[in-house]
């Protein structure tokens, strides 16, 4: 009878750590992680201590299977990814480009929107439940590196609390009145393209000024986010 209990026991246990591996991810080395995730719409999943959420399908105009159209349209899908003190949402594109970014980098990660999936067809209504993302989700010691290289940094000016109601997808978020002191957490070179915005553009021209201050030569004052959508062209119609 007790060689029964224990055997229960032992296959309790076995199946408690089935299920959390099943909703978690595996503890990876973070200085060389490469790995593919697949996160459904409303799902959280960790990995190393920070946390990924799949929020919203934001829209998606892909042309449907067994029709012929003059684009391949575009899915955007929303993140949401938390680490210890921090919060970013991510909005990644299947079409990818300048206006549709597929990558964005949080909490030392770079997330890449592979697929979503199912692909549209005509006449079938997709059951929101049964949309996935596919996310390639990497991280080593060139990430900082092609981060400091990229066309241009994007920097959220105004308070934390502001930054979190919501935000530029991808901005970084420097108040104003740190940023002197903070920019160098995003090891930028100083001829970097960095766009600063804030609500009314008094805070990002107080920014930019202060950058330019420390030696960086190409700040640009965004003014707000609807402004920055228009200079980058990234205004999503579907």
């Amino acid at each position: 009878m007790r060689n029964l209990a224990l055997l229960l026991m032992l296959v309790l246990v076995s199946c408690s750590k089935s299920n959390f591996k099943e909703e978690s991810l595996p503890k990876e080395q973070k200085e060389n992680l490469n790995i593919s995730l697949p996160i459904k719409i409303g799902q959280k999943l960790n990995i190393n201590q920070v946390n990924i959420e799949f929020l919203e399908l934001a829209g998606d105009s892909r042309c449907p299977k067994g029709m012929q159209c003059s684009w391949a349209g575009n899915a955007q899908a929303v993140f949401l990814v938390t680490g210890n003190d921090s919060a970013q949402t991510l909005t990644l594109n299947t079409h990818g480009g300048e206006k549709y970014p597929k990558s964005g980098l949080a909490n030392g990660y770079q997330f890449t929107l592979d697929k979503i999936r199912p692909y549209p067809a005509t006449n079938i209504r997709i059951d929101r439940t049964q949309i996935k993302a596919e996310l390639l989700v990497t991280t080593s010691v060139s990430v900082k590196k092609e981060f400091s290289k990229t066309e241009h940094v994007i920097i959220d000016v105004r308070s934390k609390g502001e930054y979190e109601q919501g935000h530029y997808p991808n901005a970084k978020n420097l108040d104003y009145k740190t940023i002197e002191e903070t920019i160098s957490t995003l090891n930028l070179e100083k001829d970097s393209k960095i766009y600063v915005y804030c609500r009314s553009g008094r805070r990002s021209g107080i920014a930019k000024a202060l950058l330019e201050e420390k030696g960086y030569t190409n700040v640009i004052n965004g003014i707000n986010q609807d402004k920055m959508h228009d200079t980058l062209g990234t205004r999503v119609k579907m």
